[in-house]
């Protein structure tokens, strides 16, 4: 113990800090150290002094390593002055660094990975292509000894710009409800970065859920800038004229309405003479149409701008635009197909002298009829038509004996399928010849 003691006091009383203290104080802690109470109070003091000389003195340090530091990025601003652009983010391998400080031996303790900081400073290069970018760290305690790695192997580019169309693009579902994207701020925005890069860029993806909405509403988004393929590029070291997208949604009740079935609301003017218009239909024959709820509350049916049969001799089809347009706030169709029937007039005519034709006549009569005619109700092409080349009808007289009768007609429908009879009784008159011939023999 007394050996250790000495040993210590002597490399007290031996060193430089003991040395630089003055002459009285040194002649006071000598002298107490000769006494062996008085030595252990000495010891005390050499202690406290020892302590006091290890804080004071700079010159006595110690070397400490750090690990798993990151590093940040600086220069950008500088190197994109330059017209020059980095190709790839170097954030991932500015972590898991490791840093040696040698700080004084008060100053110990206190270094640590949140008082170092790291940089890649972007500032110094000058130039394109693939090189070597020194690491640098700087520490609020002491100083910095060493970085691994001390560098970054990382390819540069020129500067390009470009503007980016925004494309929404809208997810999910509003059960009931008509939706649409109205506008996007901005609708482009510029990018610039690597030329590489940029000129891979097709568009900025802007995803919009509507999933449960029930009502128009404006969304900020962020978005996702996509090549040709579909496939994302990073944004981390482009530089973009925005962060975000303002998208204004519309949102809508929608209802399938049907169009009206009335012929005079669908046609305006006048077929060809002999011609009126049978039908009309359209299709389809209803369409989904988006408004406010008051809106479609109120209507039962849809009109359309009336399709013109001037002078129309045959059937047709053709494009209506659907009326009330500007009230509605989106249609499935906003034209619709028209398909017009256009037939010929129907009359009704009187046949005149129309031929008789007997049948079954027995060979001793003889018969004769008073002249008839015959209504035809048809097409007025096929009735005129019957008029000047008139017609025949059929009476079959099997079993009749001489005398006056009145007798209906039968008409072969099958040479006339468009038209349809209302014939009068034929006045027949049955003579017996035989007598008649005797009559005259006599």
């Amino acid at each position: 113990m007394k050996n250790r003691l000495k040993n210590l006091r002597e490399r007290i009383f031996a060193s430089e800090g003991y040395k630089k203290l003055p002459r009285p104080l040194r002649w006071i802690i000598g002298s107490l150290s000769n006494n062996l109470g008085y030595k252990l109070l000495s010891l005390l003091l050499a202690i406290l002094l020892w302590n006091y000389v290890i804080t004071t003195n700079t010159s006595i340090t110690r070397v400490k390593t750090l690990y798993g530091l990151t590093g940040s990025v600086n220069g950008q601003s500088t190197l994109n002055s330059n017209q020059l652009a980095l190709t790839e983010d170097p954030t991932g391998a500015l972590s898991g660094l490791t840093v040696t400080v040698e700080a004084p031996q008060a100053d110990y303790s206190k270094v640590s990975s949140g008082n170092v900081q790291v940089m890649l400073d972007l500032s110094s290069v000058r130039n394109t292509g693939t090189q070597e970018v020194p690491l640098r760290a700087t520490s609020t305690y002491g100083r910095v000894r060493s970085i691994s790695p001390q560098s970054l192997t990382l390819t540069f580019e020129n500067l390009d710009s470009r503007n980016v169309t925004v494309n929404p693009v809208i997810e999910g579902e509003a059960e009931g409800y008509w939706y649409n994207v109205g506008r996007s701020n901005p609708s482009l925005l510029t990018v610039s970065g690597a030329a590489s890069v940029v000129q891979s860029i097709a568009s900025a993806r802007v995803n919009v859920d509507v999933t449960g909405m029930n009502s128009s509403a404006v969304k900020v988004l962020p978005y996702t800038l996509l090549d040709a393929d579909g496939n994302e590029i990073s944004q981390t070291m482009l530089n973009r004229s925005t962060s975000s997208i303002s998208v204004s949604l519309d949102i809508y009740p929608y209802r399938d309405i049907p169009f009206t079935t009335d012929v005079a609301s669908l046609v305006t003017g006048q077929p060809a003479a002999g011609y009126v218009v049978d039908s009309v239909s359209i299709q389809p024959e209803s369409i989904q149409v988006a408004a406010d709820q008051e809106l479609l509350d109120s209507l039962t049916e849809l009109m359309i701008d009336p399709v013109s049969v001037n002078g129309a001799s045959q059937s047709f089809s053709a494009r209506a635009t659907v009326s009330q347009l500007s009230d509605f706030k989106n249609v499935s169709s906003e034209q619709v197909y028209v398909n017009v029937n256009i037939v010929e007039e129907m009359i009704t005519g009187y046949v005149e002298n129309v031929k008789v034709l007997f049948s079954g006549t027995a060979d001793n009569l003889v018969a004769s009829y008073e002249p008839l005619g015959v209504f035809a109700t048809g097409p007025r092409s096929a009735v005129e038509a019957l008029q000047q080349s008139g017609m025949t009808v059929s009476v079959d007289l099997t079993g009749y004996e001489p005398g006056y009768y009145l007798l209906d007609s039968e008409i072969d429908t099958d040479r006339y399928p468009d038209l349809s009879f209302e014939s009068e009784a034929v006045s027949v008159t049955l003579t017996d010849v035989s007598t008649v011939d005797a009559e005259i023999a006599e």
